[in-house]
């Protein structure tokens, strides 16, 4: 098997063939004991770190320190206890933030830090997937802020606790952390390679 060569298990062969299916081919194949077996055989295009891989590899591992640190930042803003905490204005967008937070999390944890070559879906649930997700959670954060200053401005009440500061600031540190990522996957440079290893199998 060629180094580019990457037959999956059949059921997360699968799961990727629905949304790349153009990328994967399926072959049957003898197992150890002589049976056939169904597997998906990457035939699509690879995505390296483009050199020094070595700058590129501590980038990343920047990038997953700062999403670790949006998303504390972002689970203390929740969970502070302000003027309108609780308030359903406030509170829908700051939970919402959490499944875009899961996928940051998910996809910085997916980056190669290895300096390894990455199929497509991998790219996108990695490299694409971090700074829309830095960026979704960041948009939450800014509304649930505004709807806290809105509230405010409903009721009158422009009288600021320590909180009420904290709240805010926590904020705008949500918003550079978001921005860092950005700024830090924009300067990985990356290079897409055919899968010249790649050959058809017989189905």
């Amino acid at each position: 098997m060629g180094l580019f060569d990457n037959p999956l298990d059949k059921g997360k062969a699968f799961s990727d063939l629905r949304k790349y299916v153009g990328d994967f081919e399926i072959v049957e194949v003898k197992d150890s004991k002589g049976r056939l077996k169904q597997k998906a055989i990457y035939k699509g295009n690879w995505t390296v770190l483009r050199s020094p891989v070595r700058t590129a590899q501590i980038k990343l591992w920047g990038t997953l320190l700062a999403a670790v640190a949006l998303l504390v930042l972002y689970f203390r803003m929740l969970l502070l206890t302000h003027l309108f905490a609780g308030r359903l204005l406030v509170m829908l967008p700051l939970l919402a933030g959490l499944f875009p937070g899961l996928y940051l999390l998910m996809g910085a944890l997916a980056l190669p830090f290895r300096g390894k070559p990455m199929r497509r879906d991998q790219f996108m649930h990695s490299f694409i997937r971090v700074p829309r997700s830095a960026v979704a959670v960041a948009v939450f954060a800014v509304v649930g802020a505004l709807m806290s200053l809105v509230l405010r401005a409903v009721e009158g009440d422009w009288m600021f606790m320590r909180e009420d500061w904290l709240f805010l600031i926590l904020c705008a540190a949500v918003v550079m952390a978001a921005f860092g990522i950005i700024a830090l996957m924009h300067t990985v440079d990356t290079d897409e390679k055919p899968n010249q290893a790649f050959k058809a199998e017989p189905l």
